[in-house]
């Protein structure tokens, strides 16, 4: 069945997933974008060069969360004399990862014909392949699997939702590949069950080891310290409320709410991040703020040296949101009524309340922090009033949810370690 997928894919169905792209190129600019940066891959890794003697991993994200996923196998694989080569599919995830040795390589993956898999696979000569998550194709794998390659995919979750699992003839395509994989580490009981009832009869090796992206995130939250961005003399006295990748959703719900605690005379300082900072973005926050909510006086983070007692601070640049998080007294996370909701993990490490609507679900993490009382789930404006009220007022209601954070890496932290001391020995 192997080798009937292989031709099926090979003759039809790749050359309509290459003509896809390229129609979809025409409107979408980081297909294009994907397309302009795998223009002279293969020149690029023949210079490749790794320490004499070290065996070489792929460890391939699609994107960037799932690279950040991957950063705690990078070092600690690193660290165990390996050699690194990390693909991604998405520019996303090849623009904006950041790597910090020499014996860590990035590149795209090759599009997935055979050939172009065959020339990089020859290439970078890996000893094992890693896959994050999810992402897998289907002659990168059959190639690997040809030249005895182990093949491992770390944070595997199964995702109900996905039709394609339903559907008999795609099923069957799905499985072959993978039945490729030689170990796969679930994140919970339930993908783990899942996988295995899926994958009855291949000889694919299942286990539980956790996810990754907590040690990720709990790691990261070490590189900070307090009052590191916004400073005493503005934070002095004041309920630092840090919201983070807001939505215009979000800000509906939450700036009506802050306008009227600070006519009550709550000291609370509201630092906004939008999710995405552009000029427009932010001057419409500014002109609704102004328009709208009397109680409320903004100035934006690159004009912070003329601070003079504003009770908003707007986020005008990218790369400070974990740092906030780590001045913050409690936090809400954007993205739950629209799109999804962005890293509910990066304010928890720091012990603090976190709110979040989870109206568009796209992670589980959301369900942890409420298992553990530590998130706060957001409905509507009257009950995230309340919620907020109580955090500010009630310290046990605070303290309960500050408790419940330190149990959700407490019970998550060792996924690394349980993944590389299998995959090693």
């Amino acid at each position: 069945m192997l080798k009937l997928w292989f031709w099926i894919y090979n003759l039809f169905l790749l050359p309509l997933v290459w003509l896809g792209f390229r129609f979809l190129s025409l409107f979408n600019s980081k297909i294009r974008e994907g397309f302009k940066g795998r223009k002279g891959l293969f020149e690029e890794i023949s210079n490749w060069k790794f320490e004499k003697g070290k065996p070489v991993v792929i460890i391939h994200s699609s994107s960037l969360g799932e690279y950040q996923q991957a950063i705690p196998l990078i070092t600690e694989l690193n660290l165990r004399g390996y050699g690194i080569a990390a693909t991604f599919f998405s520019p996303s995830g090849f623009k904006n990862s950041k790597i910090h040795s020499a014996d860590v390589k990035k590149c795209y993956l090759p599009f997935d014909s055979y050939p172009r898999v065959k020339h990089f696979v020859d290439t970078v000569n890996p000893y094992m392949v890693i896959l994050m998550r999810y992402d897998l194709w289907f002659n990168f794998l059959y190639y690997s699997r040809q030249k005895n390659v182990k093949i491992i995919m770390a944070n595997a979750r199964y995702d109900e939702k996905d039709i394609f699992w339903k559907i008999p003839v795609i099923n069957s395509f799905k499985k072959s590949m993978y039945r490729m994989i030689d170990k796969m580490f679930t994140i919970d009981d339930a993908d783990f069950d899942n996988y295995r009832k899926l994958l009855k009869g291949t000889p694919v090796q299942i286990l539980k080891a956790g996810d990754s992206k907590f040690e990720r995130v709990f790691e990261a939250s070490k590189n900070f310290k307090k009052e590191e961005i916004l400073g005493k003399k503005i934070t002095a006295g004041k309920k630092v409320f840090v919201v983070g990748s807001s939505w215009k959703d979000d800000e509906e719900v939450i700036l009506p709410v802050i306008d009227k605690m600070s006519d009550k005379g709550y000291n609370i300082l509201t630092v906004l991040v939008p999710h995405e900072p552009k000029e427009t973005k932010i001057s419409a926050i500014e002109k609704n703020i102004k328009n709208k909510y009397p109680g409320l006086s903004t100035i934006r983070y690159s004009q912070i040296a003329g601070y003079s007692g504003q009770n908003v601070i707007i986020i005008d640049s990218i790369g400070l949101l974990m740092k906030l998080y780590s001045e913050a007294y409690t936090a809400y996370i954007g993205g739950g009524f629209r799109t999804g909701l962005h890293n509910v993990l990066e304010p928890a490490v720091f012990n603090i309340p976190v709110f979040f609507a989870n109206d568009v679900k796209n992670s589980d993490e959301d369900e942890l922090l409420l298992e553990n009382k530590c998130g706060i789930l957001v409905k509507n404006m009257k009950q995230f009033y309340r919620e907020f009220k109580l955090v500010l007022t009630n310290e046990g209601y605070y303290n309960t949810a500050a408790n419940g954070c330190k149990s959700v890496f407490r019970n998550t932290l060792g996924t690394t370690e349980k993944i590389i001391k299998n995959i090693t020995q």
